[in-house]
């Protein structure tokens, strides 16, 4: 009795790749869903890796998944070796050429780097795990959340990217590359000036040095707001984090920043200076202090 995955393994045809370039023999075996592939080497005078052989044969019904064998053309490492080692036994074999071939498989994948290097510093045709690591070459961070092709295409541009980091138009650039909205960049402007003085309920008076805030002195001409255009509730917790980590990374070592979200209608402003709440008085309990009498005024007994 068949196996249960076997009976729900769809049955395809073995295409012909015998005479295709190994690259796209693999592009060819793939698309008909046979993605195993065992690669051997032959020697041969045919074009290096162009497929000689090919197991099943082509037009056989086999299942999807099921191992294909192929072997390619391959001028191997015997051709660097006397003449005496070429030599082959009454059979037809060579215990030197099998023994080359073994050194050949197992850096095969090595050398097909080093001719292909060129490929890994090209945006458009790298590796996508090797994206990564191209793009720190010039300080700029990917997001994971990106498509592939607006990765390469980022990466193309990071050093004409590079040119504009540190300035507005470049930290608006990019946080709108990762939240899609045209951000409101404001400089040499804060949104709290002085302290402010807070109060917990209306029910309760605010209490200088308990609920207040005391503002160091801001530098204007080192300051800016970035005002988002969504609303608060709308963004999770991980995007204004990421937000906060693109400023930082965009923005002037020495500038200060204040990140805000669009407000609803409704919503109360901030307000410079200071607010005190409805019931509010300096001082614990709101108590009134009245002033002690001086010593030269008082009325002698």
């Amino acid at each position: 009795m068949a196996a249960p995955d076997l009976l729900n393994r769809r049955v395809v045809r073995v295409p012909d790749v015998v005479g295709r370039p190994f690259a796209k023999a693999q592009i060819v075996l793939e698309d008909a869903g046979l993605a195993k592939v065992v690669t051997l080497y032959r020697e041969s005078y045919e074009d290096r890796d162009t497929v000689l052989e090919q197991r099943p044969a082509r037009g056989q019904m086999v299942y999807e998944g099921s191992e294909v064998t192929i072997w390619i053309a391959r001028r191997g490492y015997l051709e660097h070796l006397p003449a005496i080692y070429r030599r082959s036994d009454g059979v037809g074999r060579n215990l030197v050429r099998e023994l080359c071939f073994v050194f050949e498989h197992m850096f095969d994948s090595v050398i097909a780097n080093l001719d292909d290097g060129w490929r890994f510093y090209d945006p458009h045709v790298a590796p996508v795990e090797f994206l990564d690591w191209l793009a720190r070459w010039s300080a700029f961070s990917l997001d994971l959340d990106w498509p592939e092709a607006e990765k390469r295409a980022l990466i193309k541009r990071a050093v004409d990217l590079y040119r504009i980091r540190g300035t507005r138009r470049g930290l608006a650039l990019f946080l709108k590359l990762f939240t899609g909205q045209e951000p409101d960049i404001a400089e040499n402007t804060w949104p709290f000036k002085g302290f402010r003085v807070e109060a917990e309920g209306a029910e309760q008076g605010a209490r200088v040095g308990l609920d207040s805030v005391i503002l160091p002195p801001v530098d204007l001409a080192h300051c800016f707001v970035v005002t988002m255009p969504i609303a608060f509730e709308t963004v999770t917790s991980d995007m204004v984090i990421r937000i906060h980590q693109i400023i930082q990374m965009e923005k002037p070592a020495h500038a200060h920043y204040y990140l805000r979200f669009a407000e609803e209608k409704g919503d109360v402003e901030l307000r410079e200076f200071f607010a005190i709440g409805l019931r509010s008085g300096i001082g614990i309990g709101a108590e009134v202090v009245q002033a002690v009498p001086d010593e030269t005024t008082e009325e002698k007994p």
